[in-house]
């Protein structure tokens, strides 16, 4: 198994998000722009969609 690790300094601020299959670094940029509808939030994959979910519930259950 293999992974692209990338340099995220220029992407900051970003969001880091523990999942089932490991943690998940995402710039912040591209998180809103899914949630603008400027890109499919297919760009995200399963385990990262669930974990935001759930920690999104949480809040608003609290």
């Amino acid at each position: 198994m293999s992974a692209d690790i990338h340099d995220i300094a220029d992407h900051r601020p970003h969001l880091t998000v523990a999942a089932v299959d490991g943690v998940h670094v995402l710039p912040w940029d591209l998180v809103r722009s899914v949630i603008a509808g400027d890109k499919p939030s297919a760009i995200l994959t399963e385990p990262v969609l669930r974990r935001i979910i759930e920690e999104w519930l949480q809040q608003v259950t609290a």
